[in-house]
């Protein structure tokens, strides 16, 4: 069993922290996160050095990357900026990821290239007021009236929803609650579609929405596989968890990352102002916890990766690593405020904004409690 990277995947880590050093400074971050706007110009920044290609067939203008390479991206961008991985997550998984697994071949030729260039945006319209984690409880409805499907209804906490130039919108077009939903490739752009921005905590500049469709109408052939998908959007979904609790996992592996590392650096400063050779080791033995903690979880994760490129279903696995990326991931931002006192808890502090940002990732992509009811069923419970 050898999980190691590859020399191409070291080079996209390197690639990587390089954006970031040089695009996202402190102070950058500081920006998006007092303003909460979405972050255009980083986004076309990410674009033009070639990101959006990571995980696109070559035949399309891609690199043909694996879970494992989006995860690389996605912890160093973490790193710096956790909402950019979150709106990039609208381009690698919602767009690039979905079409590559779901899509039929004229959708993928239509959209795929377009994608890689940076040209698109995606978001993933799936939660509704009364159907979050019972997300088969989905009412949004879509009728078939002469030529097209019309939809209506609305969704809630969509992210990149107002930038978006396709919305994946998940509706009910069957009374079973799995059987009788369709995924549709929305045009933004269509009379009826709005969407409106959601003041959050954290996460902020992501763009998240309270979406409205009135009489939207979509062609059948913008059914995500075509007409013969009608009713086959659960099962879609389904395809999918596994790459997005890995990728929220890697998220929650750079946050925690860079937490650790302020920690460590204030520590540092605090000695050196005390002086005389001074150990805080009640301090030092808290970020030493705080590192193996998070080791563990990267080891979880990437041996979960792992396993998915060598052809295997690790549904528990991705459940297990999402759960105890996310959770541990708030355990660690917390004990970084209380040690770095009031220096964290200033908004100068990236170890405050991080604190607001990670708790989503026990909330999104399936709830800490969905991944642990997965984990029990997988264990025969």
């Amino acid at each position: 069993m050898d999980y190691s990277f590859t020399k191409s995947q070291q080079e996209l880590r390197e690639k990587t922290a390089a954006f970031t050093a040089k695009e996202i400074p402190r102070e950058v971050a500081r920006e998006v996160d007092r303003s909460g706007k979405f972050p255009h110009d980083l986004m076309k920044k990410l674009g033009e050095q070639g990101f959006w290609k990571i995980n696109i067939p070559k035949k399309y203008g891609g690199d043909d990357g694996t879970i494992v390479d989006l995860m690389v991206f996605f912890e160093e961008i973490s790193k710096a900026l956790p909402v950019l991985s979150w709106t990039a997550g609208d381009v690698l998984l919602y767009g690039n990821n979905i079409l590559k697994v779901n899509g039929n071949e004229a959708q993928q030729e239509k959209y795929l290239p377009r994608l890689a260039k940076g040209e698109l945006t995606f978001c993933f319209a799936l939660t509704e007021p009364d159907a979050g984690s019972d997300a088969a409880n989905i009412q949004m409805s879509a009728e078939l009236d002469g030529d097209n499907y019309v939809l209506n209804g609305s969704k809630m906490f969509i992210s990149g929803a107002s930038v978006a130039d396709i919305a994946v919108t998940n509706t009910r077009t069957g009374p079973h609650r799995t059987k009788g939903v369709t995924s549709f490739l929305v045009d933004t752009k269509a009379e009826g579609y709005s969407a409106t921005p959601i003041s959050k905590l954290g996460y902020k500049g992501s763009d998240t929405c309270e979406v409205y469709y009135k009489d939207v109408k979509v062609a059948p052939e913008n059914i995500l596989g075509g007409p013969e998908c009608l009713n086959q959007g659960w099962h879609q979904m389904m395809r999918l968890l596994n790459g997005e609790r890995l990728v929220l996992s890697a998220c929650a592996i750079g946050i925690m990352g860079t937490v650790i590392n302020e920690c460590i650096a204030h520590v540092k400063n605090r000695k050196k102002r005390l002086g005389g050779g001074i150990r805080l080791q009640d301090t030092e033995h808290k970020i030493a916890e705080m590192a193996t903690q998070m080791e563990a979880a990267r080891q979880l994760a990437f041996y979960a990766a792992w396993m998915m490129t060598q052809g295997m279903e690790p549904v528990k696995e991705t459940s297990m690593s999402k759960y105890f990326c996310a959770d541990t991931g708030k355990k660690i931002a917390l004990m970084g405020m209380e040690i770095m006192g009031a220096e964290g808890y200033a908004m100068q502090s990236s170890v405050q904004q991080f604190f607001r940002d990670i708790p989503i990732l026990a909330i999104g992509g399936g709830t800490s409690q969905i991944q642990k009811n997965v984990i029990a069923k997988t264990l025969g419970l």
